[in-house]
C-alpha cells in the first residue's frame, strides 16, 4: 500500500457509514533498538478524516496552532469536526481502480467512537522523539 492511495480515500465506519474522507496521515519514529541508536523507522499512527475532501485545504487539521489567541482560536474552529482515526480502527483499504479515484479505509469501530481530532492534538504533540543524530 501507498501513502498516496490512502489521501482522499472515503472512511466508512463499521457499519457501512461513509463518515469522511482521509485528510492527513500520521507517522511516528521509532527507534530499532536492535540496531544504532539513530537507527528509526516510521510507523503509522493513524488518519486524520475530515468531514469534506476539500476542507484539508486550510491545514489546519495537521497540527495544533499555537499563537495569538485568535489565530488559536481559527484554528479549532476549523478543525472542530475532524476525527482521529487509529491505525488499530483500521480493519481494510481498497485503494483506487482508477488514478485520481478515491480509495475506501474502513474501521472496525462506529464513527461516533472517534476522538475529534482536537483533543489528539495534546497528545500528538507532546510524543518524544527517538534520541540521536538525525541528517538532514
Amino acid at each position: 500500500m501507498r501513502l498516496a492511495d490512502l489521501m482522499g480515500a472515503r472512511v466508512s465506519d463499521r457499519d457501512g457509514r461513509e463518515i469522511g474522507h482521509v485528510s492527513d496521515v500520521r507517522l511516528r519514529e521509532y527507534a530499532i533498538p536492535t540496531r544504532g541508536p539513530a537507527d528509526t523507522e516510521l510507523r503509522v499512527e493513524g488518519l486524520v478524516v475530515a468531514a469534506r475532501r476539500r476542507g484539508r485545504l486550510i491545514a489546519y487539521d495537521h497540527r495544533p496552532v499555537d499563537g495569538p489567541w485568535p489565530l488559536a482560536w481559527l484554528a479549532r474552529w476549523a478543525a472542530r469536526n475532524v476525527l482521529w482515526a487509529p491505525w488499530s480502527a483500521v480493519t481494510d483499504h481498497e485503494p483506487p481502480v482508477r488514478l485520481g479515484d478515491a480509495g475506501t479505509v474502513r474501521l472496525a469501530v462506529a464513527g461516533i467512537e472517534l476522538a475529534p481530532l482536537v483533543n489528539v492534538h495534546d497528545d500528538w504533540s507532546s510524543m518524544q522523539k527517538p534520541a540521536g543524530p538525525r541528517s538532514g
